[in-house]
């Protein structure tokens, strides 16, 4: 399982575009949604008003989606979760999505992440990870976590599912401060290259390669 969440832990949109990019190249399949109403505040997260195809006026609300592929030369489905970070009962919207891996029966769940850095944008993006699995860790050079400090629903939900025995792995890309207000492609590059290395398949990146490209241009 793959989960990315838009607000502070989400530096130029690159951990959500990182997986709704994987959710469009591997063509996944929408099956099941975390609701809103109890864990947003509205205030801050407000809905969106959009009209269809219909010219109907219609409220988008935020709300966590769940989806599924097959990810071609791996004996594993990837299920990629995304959404907005809840404001509310976060120890229940946990248990929400342990429930789920449970479901699944997920052999790893990896959250992404992107943060703000003192970095130039025409250098390598840099991607910290971490685990507290010796055997992943061991696999791809990681390390535990040693932030102390506020955390948002990213290390709310790995505390949980460790908690509950989910192998888990979290990455981060780092994000020019100076361009934090721009998407970054570049970013979500680094970080579907880096699973890549974690599912030891190959995932499509070209349109990435070329949206990064032009960021950097």
């Amino acid at each position: 399982i793959v989960l990315a969440f838009g607000g502070g832990n989400d530096a130029g949109n690159a951990s959500t575009s990182a997986v709704r990019y994987l959710d469009t190249s591997l063509q996944s399949l929408a099956l099941a949604e975390i609701e809103c109403e109890d864990f947003f505040d509205f205030t801050v997260a407000r809905p969106n008003v959009c009209i269809d195809d219909n010219d109907a006026r219609q409220i988008v609300w935020p709300s966590t989606g769940i989806h599924v592929a097959r990810v071609p030369g791996s004996a594993h489905d990837l299920v990629c979760a995304i959404g907005h970070e809840p404001q509310l009962r976060r120890r229940t919207f946990v248990d929400h999505l342990a429930i789920t891996a449970e479901a699944f029966g997920a052999s790893m769940v990896c959250t992404l992440g992107a943060l703000l850095t003192d970095v130039p944008h025409s250098r390598p993006t840099q991607v910290y990870g971490g685990t507290d699995d010796e055997e992943l860790a061991l696999r791809l050079c990681l390390s535990p976590s040693t932030y102390e400090g506020p955390t948002g629903i990213v290390g709310v939900l790995a505390a949980g599912l460790r908690a509950r025995e989910v192998t888990t792995a979290s990455f981060w890309a780092s994000v020019p401060a100076y361009v934090s207000n721009v998407p970054s492609p570049k970013a979500a590059l680094a970080l579907v290259e880096r699973l890549s290395q974690v599912l030891e398949v190959d995932l499509p990146c070209t349109d990435l390669e070329i949206a990064a490209a032009a960021y950097e241009h």
